[in-house]
């Protein structure tokens, strides 16, 4: 009976709710036939809002049973997970053309597109901007020339390490 005032459905024309992640484990758009109807969030608890209403949930669980939400990946993340590029050794989250390795900076650097002239860096850094050091994944090349900045690392694991030691 809950589900069905939240989503405006009679039992006879029951819609299943679908939830698609934005930020892993923290932010969901809630859709009913391709058609946004609300956002869920995870703080300290759920809060599921629709109609310019909150309602709160203690766990996913609760959420899951109560409302019969079924929660799908997002496409981007099932795209990134299914392919890895790499330029030069180093990881990209985009399929890298025109990939050649700066030899004066020692950046391994690529375009998103063939006919691009937007260069992006592969790999992991670290840059030093306004309000301190800040960890970034395939930065743009503009963005690593106008910075102080450390890296390419191979992994996230490398960049974090470093950027402990300078924070």
């Amino acid at each position: 009976m809950l589900l069905n005032m939240l989503i405006g459905c009679s039992k006879d024309t029951h819609m299943k709710l679908q939830a698609r992640s934005i930020v892993d484990d923290k932010f969901w758009i809630i859709e009913r036939n391709g058609e946004k109807v609300g956002t869920l969030r995870h703080g300290n608890e759920f809060i599921l809002t629709m109609d310019k209403k909150n309602y709160r949930y203690s766990s996913l669980s609760t959420v899951k049973e109560k409302l019969g939400i079924e929660f799908n990946k997002s496409i981007a993340k099932v795209e990134s997970e299914s392919e890895q590029f790499e330029v030069h050794g180093y990881p990209c989250k985009n399929k890298p053309y025109n990939d050649i390795y700066d030899l004066k900076r020692k950046l391994p650097i690529y375009t998103k597109q063939e006919k691009s002239t937007s260069f992006f860096c592969a790999g992991y850094y670290i840059i030093n901007f306004d309000l301190g050091w800040r960890p970034a994944f395939c930065p743009k090349l503009i963005t690593i020339a106008k910075n102080e900045y450390l890296g390419p690392f191979k992994t996230k694991l490398e960049m974090k390490e470093r950027l402990r030691k300078v924070s």
